[in-house]
């Protein structure tokens, strides 16, 4: 009896030594920024970034695809320069492999829109890419990319994420 009585008082000492948390969960709080994908963005709200596949699907939070596939990043931006009802922005990308190698490094790719883009249209910009040929074995591919504002320099979205070969 007297080592049950020894035991809840153990027991007793022990409880208040184990600590409980609750985070809350708000979901107005929760990112819309998936698939690793790091941004800076400079005078522009950047609501929501992820990636899809070609058929429109959203890729799987590992960023692992197949060689030929493409992946579109998906960049839902305001706050972009108006001007006579129009919005100029450019975009660049750039790919490069694990160990520092260049495979791709596109500037102006919005070189076709000379008379801009619609308010509506520059809300939601996407930029691909397809990795096609694979000639070694790398740790992954680093995509970077830059949107910025043509009608005010101070305004920019630019990051990286990194997309795994399966």
């Amino acid at each position: 009896m007297r080592s049950f009585f020894w035991s809840c008082i153990v027991m007793l000492i022990m409880l208040p030594s184990c600590e409980l948390s609750v985070k809350r969960s708000d979901s107005s709080e929760k990112s819309k920024i998936r698939n690793g994908i790091k941004i800076q963005a400079k005078g522009i709200t950047v609501e929501q970034a992820f990636l899809i596949t070609d058929d429109g699907n959203l890729l799987p939070e590992d960023n692992k695809i197949k060689v030929n596939q493409k992946v579109r990043l998906r960049l839902i931006a305001s706050g972009w320069a108006e001007k006579d009802g129009r919005i100029f922005i450019d975009a660049s990308e750039k790919v490069e492999t694990s160990d520092g190698t260049v495979f791709l490094n596109e500037k102006d790719l919005f070189r076709d829109y000379q008379d801009g883009l619609s308010p509506e249209d520059a809300k939601l910009i996407t930029l691909s890419v397809v990795i096609t040929q694979i000639d070694k074995l790398y740790d992954y591919y680093k995509v970077l990319f830059q949107v910025k504002d043509k009608s005010d320099e101070q305004k920019s979205v630019e990051g990286f994420y990194k997309l795994y070969i399966e």
